[in-house]
């Protein structure tokens, strides 16, 4: 019975010892973290509206939101030249195969695609994955929000993953639709 207690305090100390350890490391990191994905953000924000000098997150989004089918608008960020607004950037989510797809959407104020970015998703390898590739996803840029994005008329789909190519093309659809109320703000 002394043994058992003996081998319970141990693992306990062990144990507590472990959470702090822990602990100490992610308050070490967390800010490092936090800078590195801002850093990060920053630059796919440039790369999807290379014409900004800066970026401004809008701090309220219309409710019309709600209204779109399988889009959620994450946050939008004003894409601004010397002050004034040249496009915007929307930050969304949408539902593909293998859970949610995260992406990055660049709209210029004629209302046309700058460019998009996938920054998470869990797509299958080999296939959905493929929503990354360049030659995917440039078919989007320059098109116009007034563009049907029709699958295999206007958009090439990816053999094998329609599931995935669907969930890009709603997402193009879905913001077309919101647009309009976000633009006036």
């Amino acid at each position: 019975m002394k043994n058992i207690w003996r081998i319970a305090l141990s693992l306990t100390v062990v144990c507590v010892a472990a959470v702090f350890a822990l602990a100490v490391v992610n308050s070490v990191t967390q800010k490092e973290i936090e800078r590195r994905s801002e850093e990060e953000l920053e630059k796919a924000l440039q790369r999807i509206a290379p014409f900004a000098q800066e970026f401004k997150k809008l701090e309220t989004l219309p409710e019309a939101q709600d209204s779109i089918k399988d889009l959620s608008i994450l946050e939008v960020y004003e894409a601004l030249q010397e002050g004034k607004r040249e496009g915007l950037v929307f930050r969304v989510s949408t539902s593909g195969y293998g859970g949610p797809i995260i992406l990055l959407v660049g709209i210029s104020e004629e209302g046309k695609l700058t460019g998009m970015e996938v920054l998470e998703h869990q797509e299958t390898p080999g296939l959905g994955s493929n929503i990354e590739s360049a030659d995917f996803l440039n078919q989007f840029i320059g098109k116009s929000l007034i563009d049907p994005f029709e699958i295999n008329r206007d958009i090439e789909a990816i053999s094998g993953a329609t599931i995935s190519t669907r969930a890009i093309v709603r997402a193009c659809q879905g913001l077309a639709s919101y647009w309009e109320e976000v633009r006036e703000q």
